[in-house]
């Protein structure tokens, strides 16, 4: 399988979990990134905020957790230009407003601009992941291009709702490798 077919094949099989699997497997995934995180201490963590129409990783219950929990950590994320694969970054509060893109994500509108060199931890959202690091997402290329422009000291961890693959997937010279695979299932350090 190629590449988009490997993106539709997941894509489809996340858009029919029911409901209720669905809200298992986050539940799960925040356990386990909760847990993650109590190990792992970062100052700033840039999280990606869900379209829950393509039933994405809820990653809502994790930032509210960060912030009722863990204050002292700067929650960050993206706002997409949506003419070219740029991503800009502010740091979103409790009070912080959302407004949905065309293209169905929630992006603040109050949120105060942080800068790339400072974010330390970055939940980088998955279609599909493998074991040895690797991602597949959407294709557009905005976060490889994020990643490629952090501080060689920021880690990654790839967030999915589905069980990671063995083996390589189709990997190309844009593509950024993660440190973390975090799953409901699992989490994996990436040597």
């Amino acid at each position: 399988m190629d590449k988009n077919t490997l993106r539709k094949v997941y894509l489809e099989k996340r858009r029919f979990l029911s409901q209720t699997e669905y809200e298992r497997r986050n539940q799960l995934l925040c356990n386990r990134l909760i847990d993650f995180f109590g190990v792992n201490q970062f100052k700033s963590i840039h999280t990606f905020i869900p379209i829950k129409n393509n039933k994405e990783p809820d990653t809502f219950p994790f930032i509210q957790y960060l912030w009722s929990e863990k204050p002292e950590i700067d929650v960050i994320t993206a706002i997409s230009d949506l003419y070219s694969p740029i991503m800009s970054h502010v740091e979103i509060k409790e009070n912080t407003t959302f407004l949905e893109n065309k293209w169905g994500i929630p992006e603040p509108q109050d949120g105060k601009a942080y800068s790339i060199d400072e974010i330390e931890c970055v939940l980088v959202p998955m279609v599909i992941g493998s074991k040895n690091g690797h991602r597949i997402g959407y294709g557009k290329g905005y976060y490889d291009r994020f990643l490629e422009n952090c501080n060689s000291r920021t880690l990654f961890v790839g967030v999915t709702l589905g069980p990671l693959i063995e083996g390589d997937l189709f990997i190309d010279q844009f593509d950024i490798p993660m440190h973390w695979m975090v799953t409901p299932f699992e989490e994996i350090k990436i040597n």
